[in-house]
This record gives C-alpha cells, structure tokens and sequence, in this order.
C-alpha cells in the first residue's frame, strides 16, 4: 500500500511537535502554555464537584420504597369532592410526600391542598398550582417537618381544592391496586451528608469492584489517570485507556443491574449461550420455558425495572439483597432463547456468555460480570478514537489526548460501555470504520484500508443491521482520498471498493453461511402489520414535520447526550438547550466555512486541503449516519405502519467524528498552533462537566 502524507510540515507543526515531547527542564515555553486547557478541564471538574457536594439534595426515600406502573387515572379532585388515601411511611422522619398525577394534558384549572393527619391531628398541609403539576410525573404535594416515629405508620393524606378551583387531577392507580405515591424522609442536606448513603446503597448490588474500598480505589485511579493525561501527555493512551476501565467499572456500578436500555433482552441472550450451549434462534418452535428464564424475571421484578420513575429502583438494605438472593437461588435459568434481542447475530453475546459463566450463581452477579465484556470493549474502543484523533490532528498529543477524552467521557458512550448491551459492540466496530476513512483521506491507494474497512463494516452489521450506516465515512474518506491525489487507475479504483466488498463477506457473510448450515432463521425482516393505510415516502415523511423539532431534538440531543436507564432518567432540560444552541453555531460554521472553501477553491495550501477533507469526513459521518437512521425507519414504516423504531444511541459510533467536527471548523478559521490544543481543551471540559453532572442524576434517580 502506498500512503502520501498530508503535506509538509509547518511551522506551526514544529511548534505543537516540540510542546508534545518536551518534558522536564527541556519542555518549551509553547508546551508550558499549552497546559492551560488541561488545567481548565481539571478545574471544571472540581468545581462542579466541589459545587454539587455543596449543594443541598431533597429528602431521599427509604431503602424499602413504594412502587407502582401507571394503570388507570383515579376520579379527579372536585371542587367540592376531596380525595383521601392512605400513606404507610417506610422509614422515620417522613418530611415529604410525591404523588404521580393525571393533568389531562394541563387542561385542569385548580390549586390542589394536601393535608396529612394523624387520627384527629393535622400534621401539615400545603398547596400547590395545578400549572405547576407535570402530567404523569412524580411531583411533591407536601412538605413537613420530619415525623420522628414515623417508620410503619399509616397516615390519612386528603386531596381537596383550594377555593376557586374549577377541576383538580386524578390520582394514577397501579395495576396492583397501588396508589401512585412516594414518600420521602429527612431534611435538605448538602450532597456531601449524602455520599455514605449513596455508596452504601450502591454497593449492595455491585461487582466485586463497587464495595466502598473499591469506589475510593477507582476514584484515585481515575484522578491518577487524569493527572498522567496533564503531565505526560506522551503518554496519553495509556491515560486515556485507563480512564475507560475505571469509567466502565464506575458506570457499572452507579446503574443498577438491568436498568440500562434493554439490558435484559441482551443478557438473555448471554444466558441461554451459557447453560444451553447453543445460539439462540427466534424462529423455534420449541416454547419449552418462556422467553426469558425465571432468574432473569425474579431479577428484574427485584430491580423494579418496568415500575413507573421514580418507583423504577431496587429496594436496598441486608434484607432486600438477601431476599432477592433467596428468591433467585430457587429460580430456574432455562429459557427458549425467543427473547426481544435473540434475532441478533452473537458476535456481542459469545464471549458475555465466557464472562457470564465465570460469574458466582446468582443472576445480579452474572449481570455485573457480562458489564464487563462491556467495559473491555470500551477500553478497545477508546483505543481506535484515540487511532482516529492523531489522523486527525497530525499527531500532536494535546489534541489528540483531549479529543479522546472527550470521546471517552461522552455520557451515553460511558453509560452503553457499561450495560449488557450490543450497541457496545455496534460502537466499538464505528470508532474502528471511522479511523480507517480519516487515514484513507491521506492515502492515494488504500487496498488493506478498504479490506480491514470492510471487515469493520461487517462486524458492526454483527452486532445490529444498522451498523451499515458506517459505510458512508469510508465511502467518503475513500473518495476523499482519490480525489485529492488525483487517483486515475481503474485498476485501484475497482479493485478496493471489491476488497471492501470481501470484508463484509470475511465477517457478516461467514455468519450467515453458518448460520444457514446450523438451521437458524439469521433474518432480520421488520413486523409485518396487516393494517390499512398508506405505507408511502411522502406519507412517512409527513409523519416526521414538525416546525418545532420536538422529536428529533428528543432523538439526536436528548437521548444521543444523556437519558439514562430505560431512556427515562434526563438531564436537566437548559443542558439540551445548550447542546441544541451549540448544534446551531456548528451549523453556521459549516456554511461559513463552505463559503470559505469556495472563495479559496484555487489557492489553499496543502494543509488547508488536510483541514477541508477532514471537516468533511466528519460532517458526512454525522449527517450520514442520521439520514440513514430516517431511511431504515421508512422501511419500517413501510413494513409495519410504526414510525417508533429509532433512538439516539443508535448514531453514537460516529461519536469521534461529531466530536472533533468543530475542533477542526476552529482550526481552519484560525490557523495557529494553539488553536486545537485550546478548542479540543475547551470541548473536553463541557464533556467532563457533562459527565460529572450526568453522574449526579442517575445518583439522584437511583440512590437518594
């Protein structure tokens, strides 16, 4: 294979070159100065940090908790018909009570006044605007004083509305019968009191790793990593590779087992390759046990993983983790393997079954020790971003490190690396295809580029179909290449997109040969829906209009950065503002910089050619990716007549590329040294804030 480099080097270049290497008394002054974005990420993290320890948390629930799913609305409050309920506290010091409420879409027009009583004593009231109540979601009713003997005791709470009121909400019942009302102990306390009890209720059913001796250990191995990353940026893989070990076991232990994004589909998966010694084969016709095994269910009714938010936690303590255990110890791990995920090829699920049998014999520990199959691929993965930053930035460390910083920090990439999930595998395989192109876009003949881009493209397709999405940053970088060196050979230029061809055939071909040769049905077909009604291009695009953006800025911003478990666990709303006003300001970049490249189409120099082809390498991969997510729900649509089949996490392999789109964009606008180090510095200190405040609402939603 023979490779052009990108052009000559400058003498900006030279500069970051001699920042990168020096160390000790022979570290430049440039490289010196060049530490500021490293301290700035560093500083944010602490901060923010330091902050959230400061700030007071609410009053948390108790180990034992209530929990419901949503089954019919109550009848509503009545101006002159109040409701009454009974409230059991499960702990002392009940302060604080939650109800789960029907608005009917906000068209109620009241103030609503709770009162709880004790027999004949009033304990507390308060009243709350209905405009204040969110329709179906945990909102507090009442606040008191904490009840010291509060723990066992069954209280009357009455709903009424305050004079005035035209019609009041209705209370959500379970399908069990519950009430939907969550009780809440103690008083406001900064987020420092709270930290034992987060660990201690974290550590009940977390690996070996998530004890409170282990948490310390992974915190100074992170800040460890952090500080080699700032003082050695030589070493910089090593750091960053590090990072992602302790972010998945950290990530691993923060979400509970099988609350992450169809968790448990994918350790069935795990599961009946384990004590079946086979794949699993959707289209069976031998129903034997069910579809998922009695352990799998015993543990996620132990998790509460289809309650309603806020209830949709475990239970905690000794007696809650035994209880779980024992019921588990008598369930039964045999399954048809039928499960929602067993249409899948196994490349994610035959080696989770290796880890799955080096497990202890209950469900919760074979759960944590698949994660970590999850958490090697993310190391693996952080490797081939960090691959893909020095084609990108040269070489040059800093950029290169803060890049795959930022890329490892991603909250939804750290959040996928640590569940039983083969999106793991999915990334992993788009991070490989992504390195590829970028070095493809400085290569006039590419043969083994376009094999092993091939075979990333077909291992991808090994984890979910989708991954085919991939091919358009190689397509890309391939042609990118060509074009810039002027690449005329047809020979080249048959041959290589065939041996690209012969990848995919070396990976997802070998799988549907023996799939075929061990009889199972390896289709992937979408639902069929008899139903009438147009299944057209125009009507499917009809169903997507929406001036206001609300369901692609739910897709693209809300779920690709961070809504966790179950995809019901957000970040504050001004966060995905923020992204979507940042999303904005690329946008503008990127027509200027279109306006730029064809004002200077005849007089760029060789770097600024680099700088072009990159931007747009990366812009493809983001666009593409997106474009070809719409066009696999239109051929579900056009199957099923159901437009509900996409979710942002689905693009996160192009994570890399969205990533250093507007450290590059910084780039070719100012063309300085400085300019990546600073950039890329400045977007891994919003990522680590990111992160750190990610962190903090799964601790909310999960432990206080």
């Amino acid at each position: 294979m023979h490779e052009v480099a990108g052009g000559p080097a400058t003498t900006d270049d030279v500069a970051v070159a001699a920042t990168t290497t020096g160390h000790g008394t022979g570290e430049t002054a440039s490289g010196r100065r060049r530490r500021w974005p490293a301290a700035l990420v560093a500083l944010a993290v602490v901060v923010l940090g330091a902050v959230g320890l400061a700030m007071p948390t609410e009053p948390v629930r108790a180990d034992v908790t209530e929990h419901f799913d949503l089954a019919r609305p109550q009848e509503p409050v009545l101006p002159d018909e109040g409701r009454s309920y009974r409230v059991t506290a499960q702990d002392d010091g009940l302060s604080r009570i939650d109800l789960v409420l029907a608005t009917y879409m906000g068209s109620i027009d009241c103030t609503l006044v709770a009162t709880l009583s004790d027999g004949d004593d009033v304990l507390g009231s308060s009243q709350t605007p209905c405009d204040d109540i969110p329709d179906n979601e945990a909102v507090p009713v009442l606040v008191l004083d904490p009840l010291a003997d509060s723990d066992g005791r069954t209280y009357r709470l009455d709903l009424s509305l305050a004079p005035g009121s035209v019609v009041g909400p209705s209370l959500w019942e379970s399908q069990t019968g519950v009430d939907a009302i969550v009780t809440r102990y103690g008083e406001a306390e900064p987020g420092a009191a709270r930290l034992a009890l987060v660990v201690d209720r974290m550590a009940d059913y977390a690996g070996p790793w998530g004890t409170p001796v282990g948490l310390v250990l992974l915190v100074l191995a992170a800040a460890g990593a952090v500080a080699l990353l700032v003082l050695r940026p030589r070493w910089g893989l090593v750091a960053v590779v590090a990072l992602v070990v302790v972010r998945g076991l950290l990530w691993a232990t923060l979400v509970p087992p099988l609350q992450g994004m169809d968790e448990g589909a994918h350790f069935a998966n795990a599961q009946f390759i384990a004590e079946e010694g086979r794949l699993p084969d959707w289209a069976t016709e031998d129903h034997r046990y069910g579809a998922y095994s009695d352990s799998l269910e015993v543990a996620s009714e132990g998790m509460h993983v289809s309650s309603h938010r806020p209830s949709d936690r475990p239970d905690f303590g000794p007696d809650a983790v035994e209880e779980l255990r024992d019921t588990d110890t008598d369930a039964g791990v045999r399954s048809d393997g039928t499960g929602a995920a067993a249409s899948y090829p196994p490349a994610y699920y035959g080696p989770a079954a290796a880890f799955y049998a080096l497990a202890p014999d209950d469900t919760v520990s074979q759960v944590q020790a698949v994660r970590l199959w999850s958490v090697a691929l993310g190391a693996l993965a952080v490797v081939l971003a960090w691959a893909f930053a020095g084609e990108v930035f040269g070489g040059r460390r800093w950029p290169q490190a803060f890049l795959t910083g930022a890329v490892a920090l991603q909250p939804m990439v750290a959040h996928q690396f640590a569940i039983v999930n083969n999106d793991a595998w999915v990334i992993t395989a788009g991070f490989a295809a992504l390195w590829l192109a970028a070095r493809m876009v400085r290569s006039a003949r590419a043969p083994w580029l376009m094999l092993a881009a091939g075979a990333a493209a077909g291992a991808g397709a090994l984890g979910k179909p989708f991954a085919a999405i991939i091919v358009v940053p190689v397509a890309v970088g391939w042609l990118l290449g060509k074009v810039r060196y002027r690449v005329r050979d047809v020979r080249t230029l048959v041959v290589e997109p065939l041996l690209a061809a012969a990848g995919v055939a070396l990976t997802y071909g070998v799988w549907l040969v023996a799939s075929r040769l061990l009889g199972l049905n390896s289709s992937l077909g979408f639902p069929q829906s008899p139903d009438d009604g147009a299944r057209d291009l125009v009507t499917y695009l009809a169903t997507q209009y929406d001036p206001e953006l609300g369901e692609a800025r739910g897709l693209w911003i809300r779920q690709f950065w961070g809504d966790f478990g179950w995809v019901n666990t957000p970040l504050p709303n001004v966060v995905y503002d923020i992204v979507f006003g940042t999303y904005v300001v690329v946008a503008i970049a990127v027509v200027a910089w279109t306006v730029l490249v064809v004002r200077e189409r005849r007089r760029r120099d060789e770097e600024a050619r680099r700088l072009d082809a990159l931007i747009l390498l990366c812009l493809s991969a983001a666009v593409g990716a997106v474009l070809g997510m719409y066009v696999v729900e239109y051929l579900f649509f056009a199957s099923s007549g159901r437009t509900d089949l996409l979710q942002g996490r689905y693009v996160l392999l192009i994570t890399p590329a969205l990533l250093a789109l507007p450290v590059l964009l910084a780039e070719r606008f100012r063309r300085r040294a400085s300019t990546a180090p600073v950039a890329s510095g400045i977007l891994l200190a919003a990522v680590a804030v990111l992160h750190v405040l990610s962190v903090a609402v799964v601790v909310r939603h999960y432990y206080l």
